[in-house]
């Protein structure tokens, strides 16, 4: 039955002749007229609508309640975070360039001393 629903739905939307799937079925011919006529007005009755862009935009930002994305995290910091960061981003940059700058691209190793300690 639900195959048969689904054919002659199939082949209304698509403006063919259901008769061929009516055939198939051993539903008698009167049920078949009944569910055709019932689908075709609940296919005039039941157009698609495309929604406002208003309840659109109300809808996605309810649905993603909290759900934010990293720039728009970033943008609520404070200021004092963002210039902290700006710092030690240059900080971090200057430091780089010095070890760059001197060569240093190992950490020296420490020498170990002799110290002369009483008995």
């Amino acid at each position: 039955m639900q195959d048969l629903l689904d054919a002659i739905t199939t082949g209304l939307q698509n403006g063919d002749r259901v008769d061929s799937a009516i055939a198939q079925s051993d539903l008698p011919q009167e049920d078949a007229d009944d569910f055709v006529e019932m689908i075709q007005a609940l296919q005039s009755a039941l157009t698609p609508q495309e929604p406002r862009e208003a309840f659109a935009a109300d809808l996605r930002a309810e649905l993603k309640k909290g759900e934010s994305s990293f720039l728009e995290r970033l943008r609520g910091m404070p200021a004092r975070v963002h210039v902290a960061a700006f710092l030690a981003i240059c900080f971090g940059f200057v430091l780089f360039a010095l070890r760059r700058l001197f060569g240093s691209e190992t950490p020296q190793e420490m020498q170990e001393e002799a110290v002369v300690t009483p008995l």
